[in-house]
This record gives structure tokens, sequence and C-alpha cells, in this order.
């Protein structure tokens, strides 16, 4: 059993990375290998941590502070284009892993989805927002309450659920 969870643990950061980095075009052109390796090896890292926390759910502004404290945690990387990792490249990240650890059982509901271009086709005041561009916490919140609005009463996790899997061929 150790094995599956070993294996499922490294496939749903794989995919997250994965996701966080192509879209959002996340390293600066030039950087090392060994940089990437370490920014990797500490993003993994928090959000392991981050998911106890979430295994009975957390509060809307404790979810809010911890996507502003992995976005300015995980700064200052030689690997990073500008040294920073942008609050919409932190959300993505910690959205969508939470969504792999809640499909499989593992945390409560998500308070929220992983925004991305397909989730901001779906809200007409945000067609134009690039979640890989967005960094301000303000904006980001935009996007939550556009959401909302847009999901009519479900959870912003349900929803955006249904939004992907009714996308899939």
């Amino acid at each position: 059993m150790q094995e599956q969870q070993t294996f499922l643990a490294d496939e749903f950061f794989s995919m997250t990375l994965m996701a966080t980095v192509q879209r959002g075009r996340l390293y600066r052109e030039g950087s090392s290998e060994d940089s990437r390796e370490a920014f990797r090896r500490a993003l993994r890292s928090r959000l392991e941590r981050l998911r106890e926390q979430y295994a009975a759910g957390v509060s809307e502004d404790q979810h809010l502070a911890n996507i502003e404290n992995l976005a300015n945690e995980l700064s200052g990387s030689d690997a990073l284009k500008e040294r920073r990792f942008r609050i919409g490249s932190a959300q993505k990240a910690l959205n969508l892993y939470l969504k792999y650890m809640w499909c499989s059982g593992r945390v409560a509901t998500p308070p929220h989805c992983p925004f991305d271009s397909v989730v901001l086709s779906r809200l007409p005041s945000c067609r134009n927002v690039r979640w890989t561009q967005l960094d301000s916490l303000d904006a980001y919140k935009q996007l939550v309450q556009e959401a909302r609005k847009a999901a009519g009463g479900n959870s912003l996790a349900e929803w955006e659920l249904r939004l992907y899997n009714d996308a899939q061929p």
C-alpha cells in the first residue's frame, strides 16, 4: 500500500508541476537545471505540508493567506522569471494539487478551484485575464467572486470539476 501511495503522490505532484510550469512559462531562460530542481523540491515540500491543513478544510481567509504565502515564500529563486512566483502560478499549483487530493479522498472539498484559461473563459468579465500574469491577491479575489456567481451556489471545486469533465472528449 505504501508503494501505491508514493506512486500517486509522485504523479499528483508531477501533473501539478507540469500544468503550472508549462502554461505559466515560469522558468527564467538560461536558468540552471540545479536551480529548477531546487525550486521543484521547495514547491513539493510546501504543497505537501499545506495538504495537512486541508484534510478537514480551511477557511476562505486561510486559503487566501496560503496562496499569498506560497507565492512569497517561493519567490527569489534564480530559476524563476524575474525571481517571482506569481499569485497566478501559486493559486494554480495549490488549487490543482488540492483538486487531486480531494478527488482521491485525501482532503475535504477545497475552497477554490484551479483558475486557468478554461475556467476564465467561462467568466464573461474575466475572459481577458491571463492567470499566468496574475500577481495581485485582490485581482485573484475578483476571479473568485465571478466564479461564485457562475457556480450558482455550488462549491467552486464541484463547479470546476463539472466544467473540466464536460470539456473532455
